[in-house]
Formats: C-alpha cells, structure tokens, sequence
C-alpha cells in the first residue's frame, strides 16, 4: 500500500495501484479534512483554536477524536475500539513515522523521496493484521496528522 500525494491538499491511498480512498481538504485556508470510505463521509475537524484537539465524524456522528501532545505525538480515540492509538514520529527528519495500539505496532509509514515532486509519497508497510477492519481509516486518519506535521514543520522552518 501507498499513499500517494497529489499537491498539499489532496492524498490518495492506493492498493494494489487502485484508489482505496482520497483524503482532501475542501477549503484552501482550512485545516478540515474530509474522505468517502465504504458508502460513508468521514471528515476531521479542529475542535479549538490551538488545533490540538480533532473530532472525527462519520456522516456528521462523531466516531472518534484525536489528541496532539507538545512533541505533535497524536493520539488517536475511535469508539469502536477498545485502547486508542499512538502516532508517533521515529525520526526526527519526518520520514518514518509509527502507530502503535498499546505495545503492538499496527503500521509503519515512511516518506518516499521524489526530487521531481515537492511533497512525499508515503509507503505503508502493515505490522499486525488483526486490525484490519479499521485500518483504512485509520492509514486516513494518520495520513491528515502526517501532513499536518510536515505543515507546522515546514512553517517553523524546521
């Protein structure tokens, strides 16, 4: 699986060469994010003015949030599940990036260079299996806190 980027507001997640989902932002002044995933519209929404707290929606019900620390280490809450999940970053050059449910490791995503294109694609490797029915959403979900980390990055300089 990859994510392939399309330009700084468009993302596609790809199986197999086909297109599993794509992740957009509609407007080019907001952080929103929204997709379409098995007949449903999902978006992910800034719950405050700092940006550190997102709700995320399910044709406007809200099945989850996420929870940014001081190091923009998310940590994702899906009501479906049980332990939440942690993205964490592995590098400090924002190419490899980790979420973890607990102590098991559930996906790895690392930044594949392209010289020709200004942003990244992103390959996925899927460490546990298991969590399978919602790891679409969830290779969503860390594909918007990735990009939004590269944007704070690229902000500050960094």
């Amino acid at each position: 699986m990859e994510i392939k980027v399309i330009n700084q507001r468009k993302f596609q997640i790809l199986e197999n060469h086909k297109i599993i989902l794509e992740l957009s932002y509609p407007k080019w002044w907001s952080n929103n994010a929204e997709f379409r995933y098995l007949g449903k519209q999902f978006e992910i929404k800034a719950k405050g003015f700092w940006q550190n707290n997102f709700i995320i929606t399910s044709n406007h019900r809200e099945i989850g949030n996420i929870k940014l620390n001081w190091k923009q280490d998310a940590v994702i809450i899906l009501k479906s599940k049980e332990k939440p999940y942690q993205l964490e970053q592995e590098t400090i050059w924002h190419s490899k990036y980790l979420v973890k449910s607990g102590e098991n490791e559930v996906l790895r995503i690392h930044a594949k260079s392209n010289w020709r294109k200004f942003h990244p694609d992103f390959l996925l490797h899927i460490e546990n299996n298991e969590e399978n029915e919602d790891l679409n959403l969830l290779i969503a979900i860390s594909t918007f806190l990735i990009n939004n980390r590269l944007k704070a990055a690229a902000a500050a300089g960094a």
